[in-house]
């Protein structure tokens, strides 16, 4: 059922500002949740079993000096944290967690922000649902499905919240939070663990050095 919630004026402006991200596909229309329609589960889930393992090992190779596995480990699993395991998109403003909470989200508008000179746009979503707010997920920002080179990982990065969407792109706590999601059904995974591993440095890359 499709809502209509009230939208300040200022939540439709541009606000340009420094964040962590790569992209390499133009930006396509959006004026609700159809980019994002299907089953999406946590990238978290590709980093299990002995094939993540090596990924993990690889990783650890082409780190800054003094990181251990663990530690790269650790710098991962909170740089793509997600409090859900999976994310439906059933229609054009319906979201689904985990199985267990729905809500409609209507579209808001999108706010734009650059890095090495690369511009990337969210676009915001926001629900009256009491049950999601309850939750944590007032605010839903997505980037649209993309890739990294031809047979890399098909995904999209989103954040959440019930701070305001400008604190979700800004705030200096999460200039380091990437959750990541894929669709299994489009996805080889044991492909795209092989990919990952060759290229590991990467992901190393984007690990800042130890003080």
């Amino acid at each position: 059922m499709k809502k209509k919630l009230f939208v300040p004026l200022f939540l439709l402006i541009f606000i340009f500002c420094s964040v962590a991200f790569a992209a390499d596909q133009k930006k396509e229309e959006v004026t609700d949740l159809t980019p994002w329609l299907g089953h999406s589960v946590s990238i978290l889930t590709l980093y299990q079993g002995e094939t993540a393992e090596k990924y993990f090992a690889e990783v650890q190779k082409h780190a800054p000096e003094g990181y251990t596995i663990e530690m790269v480990k650790d710098f991962i699993y909170k740089q793509f944290a997600l409090k859900f395991k999976s994310l439906d998109v059933i229609d054009e403003d319906t979201i689904i967690i985990d199985n267990k909470i729905t809500g409609d989200y209507a579209y808001v508008g999108n706010v734009s922000t650059t890095w090495k000179d690369q511009k990337t746009t969210w676009e915001i979503f926001k629900t009256d649902s009491k049950e999601m707010i309850g939750a944590g997920f007032k605010y839903f920002l997505f980037f649209p499905f993309h890739q990294h080179g031809k047979d890399s990982l098909r995904h999209a990065h989103l954040r959440y919240g019930n701070e305001n969407f400008d604190y979700l792109v800004t705030d200096p706590s999460v200039q380091l939070w990437w959750p990541t999601m894929y669709q299994p059904a489009k996805t080889d995974e044991s492909k795209i663990m092989e990919q990952m591993i060759k290229k590991a440095k990467l992901q190393a890359s984007m690990l800042p050095p130890l003080e």
